[in-house]
């Protein structure tokens, strides 16, 4: 009766470590996934931060040739006489 118990004991321990095992790999697969989908929303905001920054270039370049371009249409224009 004694070992019948112990063996009850036995394999209801063994059944509730196989279930804290189970939902110990469930845990580590989703931390998985969040660890890569970390890093993907990271390599995304690193090219947005990229563009961005290349934007702001252009636009810089652009409102600074703008006037210069303009100055020199005008100057060009000046000098080969405008239109009477």
């Amino acid at each position: 009766m004694e070992d019948r118990r112990a063996h009850e004991r036995i394999d209801g321990m063994e059944k509730t470590l196989t279930n804290h095992f189970e939902e110990h790999r469930k845990f580590e697969k989703a931390l998985e996934d969040n660890t890569d989908l970390t890093r993907a929303i990271a390599d995304n905001t690193s090219e947005l931060v990229t563009l961005v920054r290349g934007a702001k270039v252009g636009r810089k370049f652009i409102v600074w040739v703008t006037p210069i371009v303009a100055a020199l249409m005008a100057l060009w224009a000046w000098l080969s006489g405008s239109p009477k």
